[in-house]
Parts: structure tokens; sequence; C-alpha cells
């Protein structure tokens, strides 16, 4: 018979006075068949296994710092899984975390599963993404090669990984600058890829994101945007854009119109080097038509 083993490594902080706290969960899973080649079954299997033991990782970091804003009930940090097949003479094959997932994402049925493996890998400690423990240096975010496989599978999955981005803590960015570059290059300048540059310049700026929608600029977006068609479709992905970025939600139920001009509208600046003046006015108006329906609408109530 042969097994698959699933390790999974977890540092942490424990509940009394913020104590570093190591876990370690080992699972057992058998293998479809003899073949030594795993099964779409197994990958399942295995995936199913890791979504529900960070589940399990979980409960042993939570978080008493219930007053705090940014935490969401645990204060796991990071992770990292090792899986090992072994075959029926003990010949064991070891795959790292971005071998497995892109074997994963060949298969459509799959996706979901990597889908709630981003999710599950949420909310680590400061309400922050649980990242990749790395041996040298901080690893990615958790989820990172989950998410990138289904991305070079299709580039449907971008809007996947523009949501997945927007829970990164882009103030303190690993690879994230490189894996756009490179979806980018991958797909070339289309429906797909603008929305993520201009999420890269809005919901998804973090320290770096100013700096490379100014190189992309460079790089065939202007170009590109001299058809027609395709300066329609970058405008209303930024209005898109917009009404998906949470500062946006927030500015419209709490604060001032002030504030909604201060925080939000002044982002339509971002685009002056690639926008008319004209269009870049057009869409602040877009906004604060939203703020004043929006409050017309609930003063009303």
């Amino acid at each position: 018979m042969t097994q698959i083993k699933i390790s999974i490594k977890a540092y942490g902080l424990a509940p009394n006075d913020f104590i570093g706290k190591e876990s370690l969960q080992e699972k057992i899973v058998t293998k479809d068949t003899l073949d030594p080649q795993l099964t779409e079954t197994d990958l399942k299997q295995i995936l199913e296994t890791l979504i529900a033991s960070v589940k399990d990782i979980k409960t042993l970091y939570p978080d008493q710092q219930t007053n705090m804003i940014r935490h969401n009930d645990n204060r796991l940090e990071s992770i990292k899984f090792e899986v090992i097949s072994f075959d029926n003479t003990d010949v064991y094959q070891t795959l790292d975390e971005k071998a497995l997932f892109q074997q994963i994402a060949k298969y459509n049925n799959l996706a979901p599963l990597l889908l709630d493996y981003c999710k599950v890998t949420d909310d680590g400690e400061e309400g922050s993404r649980i990242m990749i423990t790395h041996d040298y240096d901080e690893g990615p975010p958790a989820g990172t090669y989950a998410i990138l496989a289904l991305v070079d599978r299709n580039k449907k999955w971008i809007s996947n990984y523009i949501e997945f981005l927007r829970t990164n803590d882009l103030d303190h960015e690993v690879e994230q600058m490189w894996d756009i570059k490179s979806i980018i290059k991958k797909y070339g300048w289309c429906k797909e890829t603008y929305q993520l540059a201009i999420a890269r310049n809005i919901s998804c700026c973090g320290q770096s994101g100013k700096e490379q929608f100014k190189s992309l600029i460079k790089e065939g977006l202007k170009a590109s945007l001299d058809n027609k068609n395709n300066k329609t479709l970058f405008l209303d992905s930024i209005l898109k854009e917009f009404q998906e970025w949470d500062a946006f939600q927030f500015r419209l139920k709490e604060g001032s119109k002030d504030y909604f001009q201060k925080y939000v509208v002044s982002y339509v600046r971002h685009f002056d080097t690639i926008l008319t003046t004209s269009e870049i006015a057009k869409i602040e108006i877009f906004l604060l038509h939203k703020w004043d329906e929006f409050n017309e609408y609930h003063n009303l109530e």
C-alpha cells in the first residue's frame, strides 16, 4: 500500500504575552493507486487535508486581543508544508509547495479547492495573511503559489489574483512585483491585464505600486491605449476598480465628503500620465456622484 505524508510546520504567538510557539501536524493519506504518479484523487486528498490542517492549526493560536481592529481571531504568523509520497518499496518523492500547486492546477475540478486554500490562509497575525516560512528570509504570503498556479493556466483567474493581492500586506512586499510583471508578460495587454495594472495603481498599490505602474506605461500600456476600444475598456475598468476598492466603500459610509475626496477621489490623479484631463475629470465626477447618490439615499431612511 502506498501512502502520502503531509507535514505542516507552523509558528505564531501563544495566547499569553505574545510568546513564540512552534507546532507540527503530520497526516497520512492512502494513495489512490500503486502508480508513483499522483492522481487527481491524490491531489484532491492532499489539498483537502492541507485546508483542514490549517484550520486546526489556527485554533492553537487564538487571539486574545479582541479589542484590536486588525486582529481576526488568531495569531498564526507562518506555515510551511511538505508532501512526501511513498511507493510500496519505500521509495519516495517530495513535492514542495510550488510544484504541488502546479500539478493541482492542471485539474479544473480542483480549482475551487485552490481558492479555498487561499481563503483559509488569510487572516493571520495582526489581521494580515499568513506567510510562508522561509529558511533565510521572509517568504511570500501563503496561498501565493496556489493562486499563481491557476493564473498560469488561464488568464480568467487574474480577477481572483487581484482579490488575493488585496489581502496581502503590500506595505511589506516580497515577490509581488515580479509576479505581476510575469503575468502581464505572459498574456500581454488585454482586459484582464488592464484590470491588474489598474489595481496595482489603486487597491494593490502598496510600497511599489506607483513605481511599477510607471514602468508598465513604458512597457506597452500607453501604446496599447492608442486603440479606441482598448481605451474605453481601460476607463471602464478604472471605474470598476474604484467601486471594488475597500477604501471606496469605507469612505462612502464613514467620514465626510472632504475625506472621500482626499482619500478616494484624489487617487484618480494616479492616472494623470496616461489619461487626458477630460478623462480624469469624468472619473472624478462619477465618484462624487456615487457619494451624493449614497448619502441622499441614506438620508431619506
